[in-house]
């Protein structure tokens, strides 16, 4: 893989796929997108609002066209939506112009660090890491097509960061 190819972080709600993407855009020098940040000023709306007053489908529909976007791009650093590798085309895409990394976690250890959240909107109810666990359940064959994986449970953000960028140099020979 060229050494300009972006850097797509993928993975469930939780992950710490945008902190990990804002150090390692830092170190490489890259700039990050974050879809659902460009979802939201896009619409002007947030994605909680996206997903009550419009629908799951209309904004799966707006990550379709962040994908079209991204794969025109490159040395990028691009942290996406928990769902957005569903659609086996949005995967093949982005893989087609970058190194598609997934983070992941447990459900017990995604729950600890969405409970501290407040805006996600398939995560309304009243068991935060059944809601959690059923997700992941439902993503799983989706989140195992994806070529790289890194488990963080028991990493910091700034060691889940450094796996990356490891990921990244063994892909492109930039050392």
């Amino acid at each position: 893989m060229s050494p300009d190819a972006n850097i797509i972080l993928a993975g469930p709600m939780g992950a710490g796929k945008t902190v990990a993407g804002e150090i390692v855009a830092e170190k490489l020098g890259r700039q990050l997108w974050d879809t659902d940040r460009m979802i939201e000023e896009q619409t002007g709306l947030s994605i909680v609002r996206i997903f009550s007053e419009r629908s799951e489908a209309f904004f799966r529909s707006l990550e379709r066209e962040v994908v079209k976007t991204i794969v025109r791009e490159h040395n990028l650093v691009v942290a996406v939506g928990g769902g957005m590798t569903v659609p086996k085309e949005n995967l093949s895409d982005l893989m087609e112009n970058g190194i598609v990394i997934c983070l992941m976690a447990s459900a017990e250890v995604l729950a600890d660090r969405l409970s501290k959240s407040c805006c996600r909107p398939l995560l309304m109810g009243d068991n935060l890491e059944e809601s959690v666990a059923k997700i992941l359940d439902e993503r799983k064959p989706s989140y195992d097509r994806i070529p790289f994986q890194i488990e963080n449970d028991d990493l910091t953000i700034e060691e889940t960061a450094a796996k990356v960028i490891e990921v990244y140099r063994e892909q492109t020979s930039d050392v």
